[in-house]
């Protein structure tokens, strides 16, 4: 391969890279737009108070209210990384790459659903459709962060390995995947909380948070030990497995500090005495990066999860083809042994 081929392979990984960059700075911005209610800031869509998106005015964006602010550049941002998934299903249909093909029409198709549910969540100011955007977002990134690891070096570089623990970590970093998932969604169900929503109702999503919080923390425990017992085990996998248990634990401190400043302290722990006073002014900034934060770091969960699933995919590929290939065998083997 020359070196401008070379060039050229690199570009498919360096445009999922760059939609990682630019993703991730979105959610946290989407999640600042919800913490401070920012999100009718400005009431019409596809348009800015009447003007094109890309055409209003930016002095009036930038010196302008802190919620327009923050919506209107949550719109740009989300409309520049449509236009790198354009660029990327683009580039894939120049150089004739079938796999690259279906996963930018997967990250286009993904991108454009984000961006009418968000533009329909501010026409219709529904608490429902915010829930959704909410969920579709994150799901969004993880897919990104598949894409990203995909379109790698790494992914080229890395050697089957042959692990009878193989399978046990590939199936629970996707169980991982799935509860941090769902960890979001409930999570999406906690901010979005409509007017006729019931106090006994959200105790109950604040309680099921809680204990998937719990499964997640476990999960990732067990991805690190199962790494680390592992002597085959891939330095990269071991490195995300270290990093995934370090966000998590740091989630849940997050987590239980997000609460607290804006419900008070959790009534099922110790210390509420204590802590009592530290509920702090509704909407201030503080309470702002705080909330915003666990949001943002319950998507690098997510996004850990996923490179933690696809990199077990491709190590344990020789291990999971046989775990599939033994059970018919050993039925066959069995009918043998019957006839005989």
């Amino acid at each position: 391969m020359t070196e401008l081929s070379q060039s050229e392979s690199r570009w498919p990984h360096r445009l999922a890279l760059l939609l990682v960059l630019a993703t991730y700075p979105l959610i946290w911005i989407g999640g600042l737009v919800t913490t401070t209610k920012s999100g009718m800031a400005v009431p019409d869509w596809p348009s800015t108070y009447g003007y094109n998106m890309f055409l209003y005015p930016w002095q009036t964006w930038v010196f302008g209210p802190y919620d327009l602010f923050l919506e209107h550049g949550h719109r740009l941002l989300a409309s520049t990384v449509g236009f790198l998934c354009i660029l990327f299903l683009a580039l894939a249909i120049w150089r004739k790459d079938r796999t690259q093909i279906i996963l930018g029409i997967v990250a286009l198709v993904l991108v454009l659903a984000q961006g009418v549910l968000g533009g329909l969540r501010v026409v219709f100011d529904a608490t429902t459709i915010a829930r959704v955007h909410g969920c579709v977002g994150p799901l969004f990134f993880g897919y990104l962060i598949y894409l990203e690891c995909r379109t790698s070096q790494r992914w080229q570089q890395m050697t089957p390995i042959h692990s009878t623990l193989g399978r046990t970590y590939f199936l629970r970093s996707v169980s991982l995947t799935t509860l941090a998932f769902l960890q979001i969604a409930l999570g999406s169900l906690i901010r979005h909380v409509p007017a006729t929503m019931q106090h006994q109702s959200f105790r109950v999503a604040v309680l099921f948070h809680v204990i998937t919080a719990f499964l997640v923390a476990a999960n990732a425990l067990l991805l690190l030990w199962l790494a680390v017992r592992d002597r085959h085990s891939n330095r990269h996998i071991m490195l995300v497995s270290v990093i995934t248990v370090l966000l998590v634990c740091g989630q849940i401190a997050l987590g239980i500090a997000a609460y607290t400043v804006k419900y008070g302290w959790p009534t099922f722990l110790p210390g509420g005495n204590y802590f009592a006073g530290f509920v702090i002014e509704w909407e201030s900034n503080l309470q702002a990066m705080i909330v915003t934060g666990h949001v943002a770091v319950g998507s690098a969960i997510l996004a850990a999860a996923v490179m933690l699933a696809t990199y077990s995919s491709r190590c344990y590929s020789h291990t999971l083809k046989s775990s599939n290939n033994s059970t018919p065998q050993t039925s066959q083997t069995s009918a043998k042994e019957v006839m005989a």
